[in-house]
């Protein structure tokens, strides 16, 4: 019985810091019948020739394109993709040797689930473990667990390429939370299955688009409202009160962002209103929606006077 060939995807863009690592943890797997399909999307750096010499494996497969994002590269190589399931590696994280194995062995097992994701471990810049709290454990028909929080890692993600072909491709204007929007359209219709063994590393370093939480907070409001603007089902599958719970708790993090980091009290406005549109009795979001529309004068003012009232209480 001929073993199914399995499409690896590393999108590149300036990632010579780390892609040595990373194209070694792919060619290390144990599972040999594969292809790695290497996106430089538009680097500057020395990536190039760090791939040059890996070419000569004939598994090796390089493609260039301009920069158009981290899903913008995840599609072109799909679109090369002559492989019966498809898997992401990024350029900065690693696979451990048996992932590949261990995954194709659930898939081939059960043609019902249309992807298996495992645990994922984590390492700094530098390679050393480090200890983080990303919930994950999503199996089933979980669109309602999946809609609250992505609990699914891409990095750990094995899937059958007939999806894509079946509900498209990655959303390139949702790129860097792409991936969480392609989740929950997956789940509408299919099961996936969740393997509690930690089977990459993924790594967190400076350039982490996972480390800005308000970028992050972005995209996931991004994509929760692409979902129920195409998805209208998705009312039926998790109920009007939690998608309610989901934009306020999402619109109130991002008026938090944008009033009092980015001082950019009109978008904090915009999403102060739309919180209160979704959960209408939490009056300190009336309080900050009025603190917004004040002038930079008053608001001065009332910080001022606040600061005084905190230190008399602090000194009592």
């Amino acid at each position: 019985m001929s073993k199914p060939l399995v499409s690896i995807i590393t999108p590149v863009y300036n990632g010579e810091q780390y892609l040595l690592e990373t194209i070694e943890s792919a060619l290390a797997q144990t599972y040999k019948n594969f292809e790695l399909i290497i996106i430089n999307d538009g680097s500057t750096d020395n990536s190039v020739h760090i791939i040059r010499p890996f070419l000569k494996d004939s598994r090796v497969i390089y493609i260039e394109q301009k920069n158009t994002g981290v899903a913008a590269a995840r599609n072109t190589a799909i679109k090369h993709a002559q492989g019966k399931y498809v898997g992401f590696l990024d350029q900065d994280d690693l696979w451990l040797n048996n992932k590949l194995e261990i995954q194709i062995a659930a898939l081939e097992q059960d043609e019902s689930i249309a992807l298996v994701h495992s645990k994922q471990s984590f390492i700094d810049s530098h390679g050393n473990a480090i200890d983080y709290d990303w919930v994950t454990g999503a199996s089933g028909y979980c669109f309602e667990e999946m809609f609250k929080k992505n609990r699914i890692a891409v990095l750990t993600v094995l899937i059958r390429k007939s999806i894509f072909d079946e509900i498209g491709l990655f959303n390139e204007q949702l790129s860097g939370a792409d991936d969480y929007e392609m989740w929950l359209r997956v789940i509408l219709k299919y099961p996936v299955k969740y393997i509690d063994q930690s089977l990459v590393f993924y790594r967190f370093h400076d350039s982490n688009i996972s480390k800005n939480s308000f970028k992050m907070t972005i995209l996931e409001h991004k994509v929760i409202n692409t979902i129920i603007f195409e998805h209208p089902e998705a009312y039926n599958l998790v109920g009007k009160k939690a998608v309610r719970a989901r934009l306020y708790e999402l619109n109130h993090q991002l008026g938090g962002w944008y009033s009092w980091h980015n001082q950019d009290f009109h978008q904090a406005r915009k999403h102060y209103w739309l919180a209160i549109l979704n959960c209408p009795f939490i009056l300190n979001n009336y309080y900050q929606l009025v603190y917004c529309s004040l002038t930079k004068q008053l608001r001065k003012s009332i910080n001022w006077h606040l600061s005084k009232v905190k230190t008399i209480f602090y000194k009592t």
